[in-house]
């Protein structure tokens, strides 16, 4: 109700419903205790209405009744994971699309842990700037792609050429959309580091290293591209698309990955340690070694 009078007055309101199954479960209690005829999973004929008539309230409306919106935001929880339940699959249908946030993917370090084949967007890219339209391209695809052959991979089998090549960019994008805790990225630097990935620029970058070339690359452009940025947050659109990648494929020439780094420090500390060993004032006598060698034989 508190949405709708901002809806109705050309606000925009956002209700998210926190969470719908705890809501028909206890719907379902009362109609139990209530002697009413049960259905499918024990819930009443009825409990679809009840969250059709509560989800549908939401809208956009015209501009003759003002341009006000009120968007809905139901949550569910699914049990096991299955979302062919009667509520989960009932409001699927209400609503345009749904993200689904897995289990699994959450424990293993993917934040924000969405499962990109059952998340679906019936408005898709319609609601995209163009600059983003462009960054993506075929990422979805890709990434359902990747689970895919991530799990043919597990059992062992050899991959062609090609199929690493995907695996691993996948694993390369998957670091790329990993993403922290109050860490909000403004929609021109999201179509700089998603064209970073989806345009093969991490494809020689150690996986360690997705997330600092992320934000070192970011840095890049802050200071040395702001142009670029700003054109893309005024039009929605990439201003140069051949000059906007030429940029990022500069900075990635530049880039420094620390497994270079480790090598560096390595090679470094070995020929410090030789040197120590060689320049050494004083060094034990053979006979000791020897005598060393015996006593831990005889014990």
């Amino acid at each position: 109700a508190m949405g709708q009078h901002w809806m109705d007055n050309g606000g925009h309101a956002l209700a998210v419903y926190d969470d719908l199954s705890k809501q028909a479960e206890a719907y379902r209690q009362m109609s139990l205790l209530l002697r009413r005829p049960p259905g499918r999973e024990a819930f009443p004929g009825d409990v679809f209405y009840l969250h059709s008539r509560l989800l549908e309230r939401a809208a956009k409306l015209s501009d003759d009744l003002g341009a006000g919106s009120m968007t809905a935001l139901p949550v569910i929880e699914t049990k096991a994971g299955d979302v062919s339940a009667f509520i989960p699959t009932n409001v699927i249908s209400i609503t345009d699309g749904q993200i689904f946030l897995q289990d699994d993917l959450f424990k293993s370090g993917v934040r924000p842990a969405v499962d990109v084949g059952i998340s679906v967007s019936r408005v898709g890219s319609a609601a995209q700037i163009k600059a983003m339209k462009t960054a993506v391209g075929t990422l979805k695809s890709d990434l359902q792609q990747f689970r895919e052959l991530e799990a043919f991979a597990a059992f062992g089998s050899d991959l062609d050429a090609v199929s690493q090549a995907q695996l691993d960019r996948g694993y390369r994008l998957v670091e790329l959309l990993k993403q922290g805790l109050n860490s909000p990225l403004l929609v021109e630097e999201q179509v700089v580091s998603i064209m970073a990935g989806t345009r093969g620029h991490l494809d020689d970058v150690a996986v360690v290293d997705v997330q600092r070339f992320e934000a070192e690359l970011l840095d890049w452009f802050r200071t040395r591209e702001i142009a670029q940025l700003d054109a893309i947050r005024e039009t929605g659109k990439i201003g140069d698309e051949e000059a906007f990648e030429a940029a990022i494929r500069a900075f990635a020439e530049q880039f420094q990955s620390s497994e270079a780094d480790t090598a560096i420090h390595a090679g470094t500390d070995a020929e410090e340690t030789g040197s120590h060993i060689v320049d050494a004032d004083t060094t034990l006598p053979e006979e000791d070694i020897t005598a060393g060698v015996s006593e831990a034989d005889s014990e």
